[in-house]
């Protein structure tokens, strides 16, 4: 027992290998073997664990991984839905933008156009009334009526409110100014006199016309003793005479006259005498309604000439007829009107200015 084995004593057993070969325990090969195989057996079922618990994880993972791609991929499609939806909200905004658009550009277009209606009506009612004073200017000389013209015109102007307007209306006041400032004849006055005196001819006595008024009763003479007690027999006689032929007085009439046929003329010649009188009166209110100051005063001539020839204008009612007619004849019927062409010049050039 004092002796150390070899198996114990590292140095002989390291020598006594050298020495000879190893011998191996079969016993100790098996624990080793199954401490081996327990060690793999172990390793085996922790790596097994581990892997079921790596399993797990991963399957855990991949399930939430599964559940958050699904979450995703919905989220995704429903946000893509959203986009598509999105999408054609703004393709229907855009189109009902574009419709709106579309329309506020009709109705621009419209209101243009009926604005240029508006002012186009407007103008063409101007040149209308402009047309018309002129013409009144032109053909009837009447002032008055040609300046209503032009005042209407420039009222209708200053209804609207477009500045286009503004240097017609320029126009339009200095024309104004001079038609108010124009010399004005009074035709209706004139053809209303003519008037009187073509329906008061039938009054007028003529010259051929025997006249008939009763002479007023005259006194009665004087007795021949109580008229002049004091007087001679020749003048008492005288007196006496001279009161009976004073009833008869008015049978006698003197009158000098310029053509001797005036007075000798019948109740037909007559009528065609005072029908002569009453056309000449009529044909110069014709002439003067025509604004014809030649054929105006040729008639009235001639009314005075036929007057004076045939006519008793001695008697009032005849001579106030003279006096008139003579009045009437010596009035211008021409007289120096101004022109409106620069209103009317001005309104159409505005109507063909390009807007």
């Amino acid at each position: 027992m004092g002796q150390a084995r070899p198996a114990d004593n590292p140095a002989l057993s390291a020598g006594h290998s050298l020495a000879k070969p190893l011998e191996v325990n079969p016993r100790a090969l098996l624990w080793i073997a199954l401490i081996a195989l327990a060690i793999a057996i172990f390793a085996a079922g922790y790596s097994y664990r581990q892997l079921a618990t790596v399993k797990r994880e991963t399957a855990r993972r991949l399930a939430e991984l599964q559940q958050i791609v699904a979450v995703a991929t919905e989220t995704a499609n429903r946000a893509d839905a959203e986009a598509r939806a999105a999408r054609q909200q703004s393709a229907l905004v855009e189109a009902r933008l574009a419709e709106e658009q579309g329309q506020r550009e009709a109705l621009e277009q419209l209101y243009s156009d009926l604005s240029r209606g508006r002012d186009e009506a407007v103008l063409v009612e101007v040149e209308r009334l402009i047309t018309l004073s002129a013409q009144e200017l032109q053909l009837s000389g009447n002032v008055a009526t040609a300046l209503a013209a032009l005042q209407t015109a420039d009222a209708r102007l200053s209804r609207s409110d477009n500045a286009r307007f503004l240097p017609l209306r320029r126009v339009l006041a200095r024309d104004v100014e001079r038609l108010r400032a124009a010399p004005a004849v009074d035709f209706t006055g004139i053809a209303l006199k003519l008037d009187q005196l073509a329906s008061s001819v039938d009054a007028w006595p003529l010259l051929a016309q025997v006249t008939s008024n009763a002479a007023a009763l005259p006194t009665p003479g004087p007795n021949l003793d109580a008229a002049a007690p004091n007087s001679g027999w020749w003048a008492r006689r005288w007196h006496a005479l001279q009161s009976e032929l004073g009833e008869y007085r008015d049978l006698i009439r003197i009158r000098i006259v310029s053509s001797p046929e005036s007075v000798l003329l019948d109740s037909q010649q007559q009528q065609l005498v005072r029908q002569q009188l009453r056309l000449r009166f009529l044909n110069a209110r014709h002439a003067l309604l025509a604004r014809n100051d030649r054929l105006y005063r040729a008639d009235l001539a001639e009314a005075q000439a036929l007057m004076g020839r045939y006519v008793d204008t001695q008697s009032p009612q005849a001579a106030n007829a003279v006096t008139l007619t003579k009045q009437l004849a010596s009035t211008a019927l021409s007289v120096e009107l101004p022109t409106i062409g620069d209103s009317m010049a001005a309104v159409r050039s505005l109507r063909s200015a390009p807007r």
